[in-house]
């Protein structure tokens, strides 16, 4: 059965309808203890989701047919009525530049060669410890009853390694490295070797040294590490809605931040034309110098909580909708010179975090400051915190995961 013609049979039983329908092919290599490995593995299924009388059911399957239809509307039946769920009506969607490459249906020649690559350019002072390369590409459409017809072809790309040093009985921590885009092309071998080539050697020995009251340099990678997932949080709609967020409407934060939300960055693998209910995407500014003035929603917290929606709804085919941000382009000021600041590249325990609170204590594994390598310690503080002690950026802004960001100079942590 089609989508289409699913959502005109229910919509004739009095049901709100929407499918969506995804297949996404993966291609990935691995290297890892002198041995290559290569896999191809492909997903494909339909979300359908149904509402009558304010009652929501949803099912999933590999197959659109009368009995997933059956399954979501057992599933509506079972449920309390809830007077704020719905489906959006259509809205102009505009497509993404240079989101599609077709070298990623057969990508098999250019990912060993990137992982051969990746081993023949590093320096004999790295000892490369694991590699991975994958690519393919996501098919999404989405039909809904209101008029809903949105669909997208999006390929991916990724690379990765981790790497220490090892000198006679001294070794190194792990530092791990990736990089990833919707185009092959833009994925750099020797800017991923440079990277990591520099963290290994800045970690190649490490001592013990005070970290008490310094400032923190939180590198894109840390803020991807630390901050994205707590600030994520705090801006969706149902934290705030819930006060389950650390932050609080038009709250003052810090004079010298401004956070955007971007699910429109050109070649970035995780950018799309639209959201989770077929819905164009757009920059959405969260923090505004300082101060919140936006939460990310999608149309069920636009309602429920009366915020304007954003058109944030992310999703897969197994699940209903959830609020997040894409990517989230942190702004601070130029700040030139990180003088004594203790550099904090990779951290790790974030999901233990309090994140109704904000409060945080992470394990930093990768750091150094101007003297060279340190040994590990605790990161602590809280997500209020980290935003107000924000001093500066340094550096070009870069992308890494789902943020944007230059090296973040921060006060106010504890380090112990």
């Amino acid at each position: 059965m089609r989508p289409e013609e699913a959502v005109v049979w229910l919509r004739s039983q009095g049901y709100q309808a929407e499918v969506i329908y995804a297949d996404v092919m993966t291609v990935e290599y691995s290297w890892e203890k002198k041995s290559q490995y290569g896999m191809t593995y492909r997903e494909e299924g339909y979300g359908l989701r149904v509402i009558k009388d304010g009652r929501q059911g949803f099912a999933y399957g590999h197959s659109l047919d009368d009995e997933l239809m059956r399954r979501a509307m057992e599933s509506a039946a079972a449920v309390s009525p809830d007077p704020y769920v719905g489906l959006p009506g259509p809205e102009p969607v505009e497509p993404l530049a240079m989101s599609y490459d077709p070298a990623t249906e057969e990508p098999h020649e250019q990912l060993r060669g990137f992982l051969e690559e990746l081993k023949a350019s590093m320096p004999s002072s790295v000892n490369l410890v694991s590699a991975r390369s994958s690519a393919g590409r996501a098919k999404v459409r989405l039909v809904n009853s209101e008029g809903v017809d949105v669909e997208s072809i999006n390929s991916f790309a990724y690379l990765a390694a981790s790497a220490n040093a090892v000198k006679g009985n001294y070794v190194g921590p792990e530092v791990y490295e990736y990089t990833d885009s919707k185009l092959m092309s833009g994925i750099s071998v020797s800017s991923l070797v440079k990277g990591l080539t520099y963290r290994v050697e800045m970690t190649s020995s490490r001592r013990e040294a005070s970290v008490a009251n310094r400032p923190i340099a939180l590198t894109p990678k840390a803020v991807s590490q630390l901050l994205f997932p707590l600030l994520n949080h705090a801006v969706r709609a149902d934290s705030v809605h819930r006060g389950r967020s650390p932050l609080r409407l038009n709250e003052f934060v810090g004079q010298k931040v401004t956070v955007i939300d971007d699910p429109r960055v050109e070649g970035a693998a995780w950018s799309r034309a639209f959201d989770g209910e077929g819905l164009p995407t757009r920059r959405v500014t969260v923090i505004d110098n300082g101060m919140f003035v936006r939460p990310l929603s999608d149309t069920y917290w636009s309602r429920r909580a009366g915020f304007e929606s954003t058109h944030s709804a992310w999703r897969t085919f197994t699940g209903l909708p959830t609020v997040s941000a894409t990517y989230l382009v942190i702004q601070a000021q130029p700040e030139a010179d990180l003088g004594d600041a203790v550099v904090v590249d990779e951290v790790q325990g974030v999901h233990t975090s309090n994140f109704d609170t904000g409060e945080f204590a992470v394990n930093v594994s990768v750091a150094w400051d101007k003297d060279g390598g340190l040994r590990e310690f605790v990161l602590s503080g809280s997500l209020k915190g980290l935003l107000s002690g924000i001093q500066g950026s340094a550096g070009p802004a870069t992308r890494y995961g789902r943020v944007i960001s230059g090296t973040l100079l921060v006060m106010g942590l504890r380090a112990s």
